[in-house]
């Protein structure tokens, strides 16, 4: 059984890494837009 545990500690590794990338890159985008907001251009005419 210590390759099957192996595996699933291997694979929950993975998905936490895939986790924390994916929570950093929606902090980063909350960041960037408290950093620029978003502000519509003004029509020119």
């Amino acid at each position: 059984m210590g390759q099957i545990d192996l595996g699933l500690q291997l694979m929950a590794y993975g998905l936490s890494g895939v986790f924390f990338v994916l929570i950093m890159f929606y902090a980063v985008i909350k960041l960037l837009d408290k950093i620029f907001p978003y502000s519509p251009e003004k029509e020119q005419g």
